[in-house]
């Protein structure tokens, strides 16, 4: 059986570990697995990044050398923090100065504190070397069967990338959800590797008790949240309307659909993209929201859909008729600030919406796998960031489920 290197990591970092790290930390549980989910699949792929950006051998040395680290299991070993700076510094060599933005951006995604993200990230970053370091020692592998095996574990990487992880721009200059919808998220691998790496727990639970007492002798500072219940009164922000003709807009043009049902849309709106993904033979499913409404608005902190946004809906509803087979499913975001609650329900009805307004275009019942909403829980932006920012947090998606 082959080795699967991201299910080997999960292997070493535990349930039990994530329990008695969340109560080191203060955090829940779900909320600590959820960031060590998020964590495992970043710190893998900032490993494929550096190995391709040139620096395979220095990639070779940094795993080796976590997989010869010995950290002290005795509680002297506690004080001084050993065990956490050297997981900072076995983090800092995969994303430097990008070190805090990946903080910032598990944080979010898992909502926990930036300072227990860091905590997390630097005891995944020197387990996960460690696994990859024991591999290549014990296959005995060199510069050129490293670049190969890397290769080939790309795919199962980036397959376990959490859909509301948002890494474009801090995991190297690439863009991680283009990359990642190459590959179907829905085929998860579910080999284990078995052995090999039994012997890392021990060197982890150190790290995972080090970085806890690092964590409250540097002190714990949870974020305030606002609670005021408002939301976001506009989903998308964009003014554009889908004219009659294409002379009205020249970022317009024609498209045709497989009934013959012909439509003037926006280059690259939803639309189109929608279009290009149904004709692509090559073109697969997917559970992430990687379609959104560039064209809908809703009345202030309510789910009514303004009269300008049905021009979309009933072109979305006409390629839906199209390509019958397809089925996809809607996903209400909301930017960050006010009541989270609020926003969660607000987000829901505001799915619903737009299912309903869908169907009542036209569109099959059994088409809309359903509408869920998540509120400001993937948003991007924190709520003290400029308004132009935040906005872009607010959105209706569709996830193409099939095709």
């Amino acid at each position: 059986m082959s080795f699967n290197l991201v299910e080997s990591v999960k292997t070493v970092l535990t349930g039990d570990m994530t329990n008695k790290m969340a109560a080191l930390m203060g955090e829940s549980y779900a909320n600590v697995q959820q960031a060590i989910q998020g964590s495992i699949p970043s710190v893998l792929t900032g490993i494929l990044i550096k190995a391709e950006s040139g620096d395979i051998r220095d990639t070779m040395n940094l795993a080796t050398d976590a997989a010869r680290m010995d950290i002290p299991f005795t509680l002297s070993s506690l004080p001084g923090g050993t065990g956490n700076a050297k997981g900072m510094d076995f983090l800092k060599n995969l994303f430097g100065e990008k070190t805090g933005s990946l903080s910032e951006a598990i944080a979010v995604y898992a909502g926990i504190s930036n300072q227990s993200a860091t905590s997390l990230l630097s005891l995944v970053a020197p387990a996960t070397l460690s696994v990859l370091g024991k591999h290549i020692l014990d296959s005995n592998m060199n510069v050129s069967g490293l670049h190969s095996f890397l290769n080939g574990q790309k795919k199962k990487i980036l397959n376990v990338m959490p859909v509301g992880l948002f890494l474009d721009g801090i995991l190297g200059n690439v863009n991680l959800t283009e990359v990642a919808e190459m590959f179907s998220v829905d085929e998860h691998t579910t080999s284990h590797s078995g052995n090999g790496t039994k012997w890392v727990l021990p060197f982890i639970i150190c790290l995972a008790i080090i970085g806890g007492v690092y964590y409250y002798m540097s002190g714990h500072k949870q974020s305030e949240n606002i609670s005021i219940p408002v939301a976001a009164d506009t989903v998308v922000s964009s003014k554009d309307t889908i004219p009659a003709s294409p002379s009205v807009a020249v970022n317009q043009y024609s498209i045709k659909l497989t009934d013959g049902t012909e439509m003037y849309v926006k280059k690259g709106g939803i639309e189109d993209q929608l279009v290009i993904l149904l004709n692509d033979p090559g073109g697969k499913p997917s559970r992430r929201f990687s379609y959104n409404f560039d064209q809908l608005s809703f009345s202030n902190g309510t789910a009514v859909l303004s009269s300008k946004s049905m021009k979309q809906v009933q072109n979305v509803a006409l390629i839906l008729k199209a390509y019958p087979k397809v089925k996809i499913r809607i996903g209400g975001f909301i930017k960050r600030g006010g009541d989270s609650a609020f926003n969660t329900n607000l987000s829901e009805r505001r799915a619903a919406s737009v299912a309903n307004a869908l169907k009542a275009a036209g569109a099959s019942d059994n088409q809309i796998t359903g509408a869920e909403g998540f509120g400001s829980e993937f948003a991007r932006y924190y709520a003290e960031a400029p308004d132009s920012l935040r906005e872009k947090d607010n959105r209706i998606s569709i996830s193409v489920r099939s095709k």
